[in-house]
């Protein structure tokens, strides 16, 4: 079960997010052998893998019960005094995962760039910057020394994005952020932004660009190379021998479904 869950979180999750040709350069650059030394990336934890938070919709049909709960609504379902989480709250994983099984919403990430859910803005439990997502990134980010999004294109041999790419499409309040301090922002870009940036102007929002491709897939990548249980280390191969909708291949909709998570 496990080997199908890693292989599905590659084939599934990471070629969805990270694109094809990142994973299969992940796949045959990275060495790392089983059970060498591994200390997760601060550029992967602080920035890179953040772009989540780009993705996170302003409402979320939940069930029949929640047709259209905010973030506040969400963020209570498993917190006291809910717990353990009520069973009118069980989520209908239909409603996240193509399943097959009809819902009268479908929960689609919204698009990876620089804008995030108005409820991202007032995190439940927090005040003040630290009630803001974007600013504790940002500020976190600063506080670790992380480069720049250009410093870390260069570091991998990539052209850095123009200033015309950064600025694309942006409302003018945004790109006067930008300039201030003389283009600070424009030449030092913040990694996770610049992220968000590259895949809104590089691939409609759609995928991470090549600079956080690179990082997310490399990470998951070394992880599953150096852990010498993971599908990856397997004595002659993978091939996920579960049901699946298509034969060879696992999905996390395949899992869902074979948990038995289709029925709430």
């Amino acid at each position: 079960m496990t080997h199908h869950y890693q292989w599905a979180v590659v084939h599934d999750f990471l070629e969805k997010t990270c694109g094809s040709a990142a994973v299969n350069n992940a796949m045959t650059s990275i060495s790392a052998p089983t059970g060498s030394p591994f200390q997760m990336p601060v550029e992967f934890a602080v920035a890179a893998y953040r772009f989540g938070h780009s993705m996170v919709r302003d409402t979320y049909w939940v069930n029949f019960n929640f047709p259209n709960a905010t973030l506040g609504k969400v963020f209570e379902f498993n917190r006291n005094p809910r717990l353990p989480v009520f069973s009118n709250r069980a989520v209908d994983f239909n409603a996240f995962f193509d399943t097959g099984v009809p819902v009268p919403v479908h929960n689609k990430a919204r698009k990876i760039d620089s804008f995030m859910a108005n409820g991202l803005e007032s995190l439940p439990g927090f005040s003040g910057m630290m009630a803001i997502l974007a600013t504790r990134n940002l500020r976190r980010a600063l506080a670790l020394g992380l480069p720049s999004g250009q410093g870390m294109a260069n570091a991998f041999g990539i052209a850095p994005m123009t200033t015309e790419q950064l600025t694309s499409g942006l409302p003018a309040a945004e790109v006067a952020v930008l300039n201030s301090s003389g283009g600070l922002l424009l030449n030092k870009t913040p990694l996770w932004y610049y992220i968000l940036r590259e895949a809104a102007v590089l691939h409609s929002g759609n995928q991470l660009g090549p600079v956080g491709g690179r990082i997310v897939a490399e990470t998951f990548v070394r992880i599953l190379k150096r852990d010498a249980s993971s599908y990856l280390n397997v004595a002659g191969g993978f091939t996920p021998i579960l049901p699946s909708s298509t034969a060879g291949d696992f999905t996390v909709a395949d899992l869902v479904t074979f948990a038995g998570a289709t029925q709430p």
